[in-house]
């Protein structure tokens, strides 16, 4: 709680009044200089009280599909399994509500300021009711990533302003901006790798997908000893059922660029969109890139919400091994070695092998080779 210039100008009237009183023997300028003063001894214990009560309030409201968004076209069973209130992807526009609600009476004034991601927000009311105090913003085509909400401060006062007080509040992520996808089964076709062994895709439930957190139950056959040392707790092999596809798909850790990163997210999207409605399953790994679980392997939006966050958030804190796939599709800017390796083990093993280049760069890959800009769709 800080004084303001009104409070030293307040605190200078009484004195004075009180000067003038006791040298022109005026009674009733004592009673005046005694009223200023206990206004603002009024005026600190209001002001405390005002600044304890108040909260910030950060909501995500409707948000606004723009032309193209995937949303339109989304079945209506997969929504149900959407994230809350609804998935917002790049470009889409959302109504913020921000605002401050009161524990008890009414309170005021106040005012907050803050930013929603590089938005700066500031508003003010002279009331909060009990209700709360509410003001919508709205943002428009936002980009894909998480959106943060930063530095908010709530600052308060009494009702002549002779005290101020500012209540700082923890960051936080109030919404997630997923990337564009699309299918891309109508894109020209690439020319495919001819397998040096026939792939082992008819399937007898016995292909290692990957590996998983040992669960009470697990048969202690499936342990796999050497990446449980390597963790420092079992760790168990997992096998894909029969006949179903496992596509593995390996996200440049460094594409050099947001405009870059966000071409590589939604290509990634759009070749998981593609793979899961046909029933496979999807992993995404990168080099230094924590993988996406096996267990969301057939889910949609872990997929999208892994990619929203590429490649910042899904750093690894150790080096993982490339997941063990019937098919490989690497999404790069340039030639990687540790993407291009894990690309030729799976064609050793008999998977057919892909990719997509961002830009001119040439990769080492005898296969399927695509190069793309950052437009979309492409």
């Amino acid at each position: 709680m800080r004084p303001t210039p009104r409070f030293f100008g307040a605190l200078g009237l009484a004195a004075v009044v009180e000067y003038y009183g006791s040298t022109s023997e005026v009674a009733w300028l004592f009673l005046l200089a005694s009223w200023i003063v206990a206004l603002i001894a009024v005026s600190v214990g209001y002001a405390w009280w005002n600044r304890s009560g108040l909260r910030l309030h950060l909501r995500l409201g409707a948000t606004s599909p723009a032309s193209g968004s995937p949303i339109e076209e989304l079945p209506e069973h997969l929504l149900r399994d959407a994230p809350v209130p609804a998935p917002i992807f790049e470009g889409d526009g959302v109504e913020m509500e921000v605002g401050l609600n009161t524990t008890g009476a009414p309170r005021g004034p106040a005012r907050l300021f803050g930013f929603i991601g590089s938005e700066q927000l500031s508003a003010g009311t002279g009331l909060v009711p009990k209700s709360g105090w509410r003001k919508h913003v709205e943002l428009p085509a936002l980009r894909r990533g998480p959106v943060g909400a930063h530095a908010w401060v709530v600052e308060t006062s009494d009702l002549l302003g002779f005290f101020r007080g500012r209540r700082t509040n923890p960051d936080t992520e109030v919404a997630l901006v997923l990337p564009r996808f699309t299918s891309l089964v109508h894109q020209p076709k690439t020319r495919e790798l001819e397998a040096s062994v026939a792939a082992p895709r008819a399937g007898s439930g016995t292909e290692l997908f990957g590996v998983r957190e040992y669960r009470p139950g697990d048969s202690l056959r499936r342990i796999h000893w050497r990446s449980s040392a390597r963790h420092g707790e079992l760790v168990v092999r997992e096998y894909e059922p029969p006949g179903v596809q496992t596509l593995g798909i390996f996200c440049d850790p460094n594409p050099g660029g947001v405009d870059v990163a966000d071409q590589v997210a939604r290509i990634a999207a759009s070749e998981a969109w593609d793979c899961v409605r046909n029933g496979g399953r999807v992993v995404l790994w990168g080099p230094g890139l924590a993988p996406s679980l096996p267990e969301d392997a057939r889910s949609l939006w872990p997929m999208l919400e892994w990619l929203a966050r590429y490649p910042l958030a899904a750093a690894a804190s150790e080096d993982v091994d490339p997941p063990l796939v019937s098919e490989a599709v690497a999404v790069t800017s340039g030639a990687r070695p540790e993407i291009t390796e894990a690309l030729e083990t799976v064609h050793r093993r008999g998977g057919t092998v892909r990719a997509w280049v961002i830009g001119d760069a040439e990769i080492d890959l005898d296969g399927a080779v695509q190069h793309v800009g950052t437009e979309w769709p492409l």
